[in-house]
């Protein structure tokens, strides 16, 4: 554990124990299911006679498994001699150093005991380098198997040796540091070897250079042709890669040591050299230069000229920083139709950013009032992503209660603060706009992970609350503190905040944790008056809190002398309300500038979002300032906060009216004076230089954008005032939510080739009513008969007669290894009599109508799967992925906390599943009381029931009618797969992680512990991994039928992870926040805007807890997320079916929303989605194939016959030369794969939208230029038919 930070007093011991039975209990479930699945495995139907999934409970097991084979074998081809064993070195090196370090000295040790038993150099180092990239890639991805194609020894001009290291496109899953880092450890493991350095021939560089020149896809950075040269010449390995992309390089096409191993050369652009290059030694140099230095290691000088660069942009940034925090629109790229915008950059009325984390934020989740969820037009939902402006990409949208909602304008001129979604149902039919979208939840974790700055904080209660309890120091204060609250002493939390015992002889640290966070929640849930807030701030010395302490840094101080002059004369209090007369009177209005009578604005125009010359400035400048009040026969009335807006303007209440205090006209006017010359000095001198009066300008002007009438608040209030709005976070809906089954396209039952046989649905029905077919598997020979048969089990019958097949075991024939990836020959099934085999064996009345197949097998050996468990899929209704197992996919939510009844299991159940207590330690006895999750328990979506249902049943059935043994599920309901064992797995890795079902949520989202997603090397930016049963993945999942192209082993659970260690996922989950509170001196910090860097230690972060059992458990949260389902069930975007319906509601949000541009919104759908989607459209058109309705065969252009003209065999006479007598053509049908309507699609929308919002001339030029070439694609340019008339 890390000394010095503030990590949270947790009940070690009680938590220690519970997670030690946890685990037990585990890892009992688990060998259950091993021993089921290992006694059927013995019946010898399967590919393999034991499980392939191994187990693995660290980093140094799953590393050692994941690469044994064929990678650790001295001679993979003979299998006798036992591999090297590096689990316990490389557990021992894990314990003594940081992983990278661990990495490379495991790497080098494999290499020199796999030299010592070869003697080739080669595979020494691809074992060695696959070890290294796997520990550092916590052998959970496929980078270190798919990611290097090869390792070879190549001779550079002089004819010396040099290592080359083909990388590949799977490599970009492993990141930046673990690419570099690659490079690093060949480097060091071929000085071990004594081969030589890569020397670079002109060609050779000059090729790389132009690659970089032809590449499409997004890197992070793409270096410069001097700074690739650089790298490429100075790299004493050759970073070299597979063929990736269509591109073929034209200048440097034909390149010495750019080479297949069969000697052809590579022409086309090679991905994986860009990435390693790219994002890898560019963007990653600062990391490597460390290791290069630690560790001594020559060669490696030019690498500094990167670590130095950032360094230099880092001090010449940080020169004049700037109070102004910079807008980033990086997110608004790429806007797609239906998916709105929900905030520009930094513009007020976006989300407003409050520090914390709930129970279901952290590791990319951020939270959501589900009121503004509801509000901005449904289009957020539990799991949703949003493209955000910081501090990362993206985010999942969760709920959080305890955060502000949006603030909206009804047509009645009311302006309100929507409390819940109830309240919203009563505004939504009546509302004119929607001023504030509400506040967005994101933790110091975020900020620190990302990289980036801190942002000022809004001072929130949060802040209000921290720095009271910091304040309250001795009793007599707590006593002073009752009384102005009104309370007596017992009322309020036992003792003091922050120190003293509540008795004499100490206190238990976890009790004074306790007591802590009972002060903070009690002083930020007390409502106070206007009196109380004064006294606490004239005696602690804290700021106004919210809701008095307004939205001064938006407001104009222009805006504020009217303001000031309509209170002193039109403005009564009543009843404690406080009414303008006659300000409201003709709203709406049509203002000029020269109307509002408030002078010129100091930057050009009157901001945009205060929207002043449709309100006026009276009733702008309240809203501006997010006060709430209603309108009543001209007057508006403010009910309640009008205090802070008095004493705010320098004014006072005196006897019912409103008089002056302080007169502020003249501070006003030498803010607004001085601003506009610092402003004229910065435009006449282009923005502003280096000298001492152009950066006093600057500073001038940045403290006018960042305080406006704050900076007036502060001369003329004898209060203490906080900016309550120092930044937004602008957004835009990315990704909606996902729950739902993983299939194949299209759907699959069983992984058998039936090639085009089975018709367009692929139907194993359909392909044995043709009798035999011909299609492509693997040879294969019975033991028993002799016979040649493609199945694991041969097919033959011993007597036609009698529906038997032989049963013998089937092995592949020894013959010289072939270079190609695959071994199947094309041989002849009859399906007819082996289904119904398959049929009788099973028990089955009838075989299942639609059992769909696969065209052909993609695997190395091409051996199908048992045709049984294929009928027993289609029985159920399961479909079946690649690898043999059936998925669900959910987006990744992550939480901490839950309550049983949020997750519709009694507690009673939970108890018996190791719940014992709950977060204050007290037994379980409610379904109302905050649990800690477990780290390797999920809550599943609701949605998933029917399927995990029907994937149990299948398993059973299989186990049952195949395997001849008892079921294991039997289950019936949702409730019975409650505490059963499933596989977490993510699309881009090769090992899946052991986690147990516990409950449900109705969100279309799996709920997990954020250390659950980690080791999945996931986070919770909206992605969506799978689950799949245990059982099902220990009996069907084989590597036998993986396919076997480069990338073909992701996805797959080549291993299985049944223990988390904190140390050993990925490091992510280490920025995790764990505080129950932020401290004063945090909230102070965030001001300057340093770097998250700086202030770490002000924060209890899951970092801070390594090696203890705070690592997995103890975790604190903030802020409450309310039920964790709260929100719209799904988003709008798949609620609403048409297209046109989406696109509708994402401009009418626009439209309310006062942070967007409708206009901008209309602009960007068109340029980033429909003017691309046309053009794309239109030259598939020109470009597309003609299908065959029948059989589904393509051709690039149509066939003189006019319809298809494939040829089908008869029986079982093989293949038919064209117009040969063994068989007929298709005939079928041939139509246009792309029609006109797919092209035209669009153009109508498009026009419509600019129609009715105001696009600019240079797009609606484009769009028109788009549609007459499209009406030039369908009509005939030169046929132009002409009457009389149009002479006349």
């Amino acid at each position: 554990m890390k000394s010095g930070s503030p990590v949270a007093a947790i009940d070690a011991i009680r938590l220690q124990r519970e997670q030690e039975k946890y685990q037990i209990w585990l890892d009992e479930k688990i060998d259950e299911a091993y021993k089921v699945a290992s006694e059927a495995k013995l019946k010898g139907l399967d590919f393999s006679d034991v499980v392939e999934i191994p187990r693995a409970a660290d980093l140094a097991s799953r590393t050692e498994k994941l690469l044994e084979f064929p990678y650790l074998y001295p001679d993979p081809d003979d299998r006798s001699k036992s591999p090297l064993r590096i689990e316990g070195e490389l557990r021992g090196l894990l314990e003594t150093n940081d992983r990278e370090t661990a990495a490379i000295k495991v790497a080098k040790s494999v290499t020199q005991r796999m030299h010592l038993k070869t003697g080739d150099k080669r595979r020494s180092i691809d074992s060695g380098l696959r070890v290294g990239l796997a520990v550092l890639t916590e052998a959970v991805l496929v980078a270190p198997l798919d990611g290097i194609g090869d390792v070879r020894i190549l001779n550079n001009a002089d004819g010396s040796e040099f290592l080359s290291i083909d990388f590949c496109g799977p490599i970009r899953a492993a990141g930046g540091t673990a690419q570099a880092l690659g490079v690093l450890i060949g480097d060091i493991l071929r000085r071990d070897l004594e081969v030589g350095r890569y020397v670079p021939t002109i060609p050779e560089v000059e090729r790389v250079k132009e690659e970089f020149g032809l590449y499409r896809k997004n890197l992070q950075y793409t270096p410069p042709p001097e700074e690739t040269e650089l790298i490429v010449k100075a790299c004493p390995v050759m970073i070299n890669g597979e063929e990736t992309e269509k591109m073929e390089c034209a200048g440097y096409k034909e390149v010495r040591n750019v080479m297949n191993e069969n000697g052809s050369y590579r022409t086309r652009v090679r991905g994986g050299v860009m990435l390693v290059i790219g994002e890898g030694l560019c963007l990653k140099a600062p990391k490597i230069q460390t290791h290069t230095e630690r560790l001594d290691v020559p060669g490696w000088e030019f690498i500094t000229r990167f670590a130095e660069k950032g360094k230099a942009q880092s001090a010449e940034d940080g020169r004049m920083k700037r109070r102004v925090v910079p807008r980033e629109s990086r997110y608004m790229g790429d806007v797609i139709a239906g998916r709105p915008i929900f905030g520009e950059p930094r513009e007020p009325g976006g989300f407003r950013l409050r520090y914390g984390r709930s129970r279901a934020t952290g590791l990319a989740a951020a939270g959501i009032n589900p009121t503004s969820m509801e509000a901005l037009g449904g289009f957020l939902s539990v799991g949703t992503q949003m493209k955000i402006e910081g501090p990362g990409k993206a985010c999942a949208v969760t709920p959080c209660t305890e955060i502000d909602g949006p603030t909206v304008l009804l047509k009645d001129g009311a302006f309100r603060r929507v409390k819940n979604p109830e309240e919203w149902e009563q505004f939504r039919e009546n509302l004119v706009s929607i001023w504030d979208s509400g506040e967005i939840l994101l933790g110091f974790g975020e900020f620190l992970e990302n990289n980036k700055s801190l942002i000022p904080s809004p001072y929130s209660v949060d802040w209000w609350a921290a720095e009271v309890a910091e304040s309250l120091d001795n009793h007599e204060k707590v006593e002073d503190f009752a009384g102005i609250l009104g309370l007596p002493r017992s009322d309020l939390p036992p003792g003091l905040p922050f120190n003293g015992a509540i008795e004499r002889g100490g206190e238990d640290p976890l009790d004074r944790s306790w007591r802590q966070r009972d002060w903070i929640t009690f002083l930020r849930e007390t409502e106070l008056s206007w009196e109380q807030v004064c006294k606490i701030s004239e005696s602690l010395g804290a700021a106004v809190p919210p809701p008095w302490n307004l939205w001064w840094s938006d407001l104009p101080p222009q805006f504020m002398p009217v303001l000031i002059d309509s209170l002193i004369e039109n403005a009564v209090v009543e009843d404690g309300s406080m009414r303008i007369k006659g300000v409201s009177e003709g709203w709406p209005f049509e203002l000029s500038s020269r109307d509002l009578g408030i002078g010129e604005p100091v930057l050009e125009e009157w901001p945009r979002w205060t929207e002043v010359g449709v309100h006026g400035v009276v009733k702008s400048g309240l809203m501006t300032l997010g006060l709430e009040h209603s309108h009543d026969d001209g007057d508006i009335v403010v009910p309640r906060h009008w205090e802070g807006l008095v004493d705010g303007l320098g004014l006072e209440q005196s006897g019912g009216t409103i008089r002056q205090r302080v007169e502020a006209g003249p501070l006003i006017r030498e803010l607004v004076e001085s601003s506009s010359i610092a402003n004229s000095k910065l435009i006449g001198n282009d923005g502003g230089g280096a000298s001492v009066e152009d950066i006093g300008a600057r500073a001038t002007l940045d403290d006018f954008e960042v305080d406006r009438s704050l900076i007036i608040v502060r001369k003329v209030s004898h209060l203490r005032w906080e900016d309550a709005v120092p930044s937004r976070i602008g957004a835009r809906m990315g990704r909606p939510e996902k729950s739902g089954v993983r299939e194949m396209k299209p759907l699959v039952h069983s992984i058998y080739p039936i090639g085009e046989s089975g018709g367009p649905q692929r139907l194993m029905s359909e392909a044995s009513a043709r009798g035999s077919i011909r299609t492509v598997m693997g040879p294969r020979f019975c033991e028993s008969c002799g016979r040649e048969s493609p199945h694991l089990i041969c097919h033959h019958r011993n007597d036609p007669k009698i529906p038997e097949e032989c049963g013998g075991r089937t092995s592949e024939p020894k013959r010289p290894r072939r270079r190609s990836r695959r071994k199947g020959e094309r041989t002849t099934v009859d399906l007819r009599p082996i289904l119904e085999v398959k049929r009788r064996a099973l028990g089955l009345q009838n075989l299942p109508e639609k059992i769909k197949a696969v065209k052909g097998l993609m695997s190395t050996d091409q051996t199908p799967e048992p045709l049984e468990k294929g009928i027993l899929r289609a029985k159920h209704g399961v479909s079946v992925f690649r690898d043999g197992t059936s998925r669900y996919d959910m987006s990744d939510v992550p939480v901490t906390h839950f309550r049983p009844c949020e997750i519709g299991t009694p507690w009673k159940e939970l108890v018996k599943m190791g719940y014992t207590h709950d977060i204050r330690g007290v037994g379980v006895s409610s379904d109302e009381q905050f649990i800690e999750l477990l780290p390797q328990d999920f809550i599943p979506s609701m949605n998933a029931v029917s399927h995990l249902l029907s994937i149990c049943a299948f398993v059973d059935d299989l186990l049952v009618s195949f395997y001849g043994m008892r079921p294991f599920y039997e289950a019936k309901e949702a409730q019975d797969l409650v505490g059963h064992v499933a596989i977490g797995l993510a699309p881009h890795t090769s090992g899946g992680v052991a986690c147990r079902i516990i409950g449900w949520t109705s969100s279309s989202a799996g709920y997990a512990h954020p250390l659950f997603h980690a080791a999945k090397r996931r986070n919770c930016d909206g992605d969506e991994d799978s689950i799949l049963m245990l059982m099902d993945g220990l009996l069907n999942f084989t590597q036998s039928i993986l396919p076997s192209n480069r990338g073909g082993r992701m996805d797959a659970p080549i291993v299985l992870t049944t223990r988390l260690n904190p140390s050993e996922i990925d490091k992510e989950a280490l920025n995790v926040d764990c505080s129950w509170s932020y401290s004063k001196q945090f909230y102070e910090e965030t001001l300057a805007q340093p770097h998250a860097n700086e202030v770490r230690e002000q924060v209890d972060l899951v970092g801070d807890r390594l090696g203890s059992i705070g690592d997995l458990r103890g975790y604190g949260w903030t802020h409450d997320s309310g039920k964790l389902d709260a929100g719209p069930e799904n988003s709008a975007y798949k609620t609403l079916v048409k297209m046109e319906d989406k696109l509708g509601g994402q401009l009418e949000l626009g439209r309310l929303l006062r942070s967007v541009s409708v206009d901008g919104v209309a602009k960007q759908v068109i340029e980033s989605h429909f003017l691309p989607d046309m053009r794309g459209n239109m030259m598939a058109f020109t470009r597309q194939k003609v299908r065959c309705v029948k059989c589904g065969e393509s051709y690039r252009r149509m066939p003189l016959a006019g319809k298809c003209i494939k040829q089908t065999s008869q029986g079982t006479r093989g293949f038919s030369g064209a117009g040969g007598n063994n068989g007929s053509m298709c005939g079928g049908n041939v139509v246009l794969t792309v029609s006109e309507g797919a092209v035209r699609k669009y153009i109508q929308v498009t026009q419509g939208i600019m129609e009715n919002y105001g696009v600019d001339d240079y797009t609606k030029h484009r769009v028109g230029w788009m549609a007459s070439s499209v009406d030039s694609l369908f009509n005939n340019d030169r046929v132009t038919v002409m009457t009389l008339e149009d002479f006349i």
